[in-house]
């Protein structure tokens, strides 16, 4: 298949635009035999709701064109001509898995909450856009939520799971109280806690995975999941 023909009105199309963009950014790194390049731009591609058509349409094979045309001119050699071809079938099985990874999580509800008198709630924020970004549904709760207001939430939305922050001090004992009021009103709660204030009183508990690092919450929030449908 040969490159999509312009239709001259390209520049009015942000969609078309979108192609443009990450087809040269891909076209460059499987040319450049960089594959970690190539990957992140597919990423991209699905990140930016590309179907798994549009990625290989407009994105992989214009790029493939590309390189067999410059093979034909004597430009590339038939090394770069190959190690092209094998990035690519790398990535096609990248994003199979990727779509399949948030396919699977799609559907599962994420609560986020800080407990009553918690203030901070940047890093659960960050964790929420990672939720997000994984195929998650988020709900957002905020800064300082009382745990009869939380428990009603929690009644309302029958969220998958429920992640907390506690970074100060008390904070871990209030996450615990809060915790117990929920499983109260819905005792299948799973719980992903992270934050300084975290105290050992919380760890090795069933249904609750604590995340040392923000970048870690859809890793607990997996395992959660994972763990539910096994039961």
């Amino acid at each position: 298949m040969g490159p999509r023909q312009s239709s001259g009105n390209e520049h009015d199309d942000p969609r078309t635009a979108v192609f443009r963009e990450i087809g040269e950014t891909y076209a460059r790194a499987v040319l450049g035999g960089d594959e970690v390049a190539a990957e992140l731009a597919i990423r991209d591609a699905i990140d930016a709701k590309l179907t798994t058509a549009e990625i290989d349409d407009e994105i992989i094979a214009p790029a493939l064109w590309l390189v067999g045309r410059l093979w034909e001119r004597g430009d590339i050699t038939v090394a770069d001509e190959h190690l092209a071809t094998e990035i690519s079938i790398r990535v096609l099985a990248l994003q199979r898995e990727a779509r399949r990874t948030v396919t699977a999580r799609g559907g599962s509800r994420a609560m986020l909450a800080a407990p009553q008198g918690e203030q901070h709630v940047v890093a659960l924020r960050m964790g929420g856009n990672l939720l997000r970004e994984a195929g998650y549904d988020v709900l957002m709760l905020g800064a300082d939520v009382p745990p009869h207001d939380l428990a009603a939430s929690v009644v309302t939305h029958k969220p998958d799971l429920i992640c907390m922050s506690a970074t100060l001090a008390g904070a871990g004992d209030r996450v615990l109280l809060a915790m117990h009021e929920l499983q109260g009103v819905w005792p299948e709660a799973r719980f992903v806690v992270g934050g300084s204030g975290v105290s050992s009183r919380l760890r090795g508990r069933p249904g609750v995975e604590i995340c040392a690092r923000v970048s870690d919450i859809v890793e607990a929030a997996d395992a959660l999941i994972k763990r539910a449908q096994f039961n």
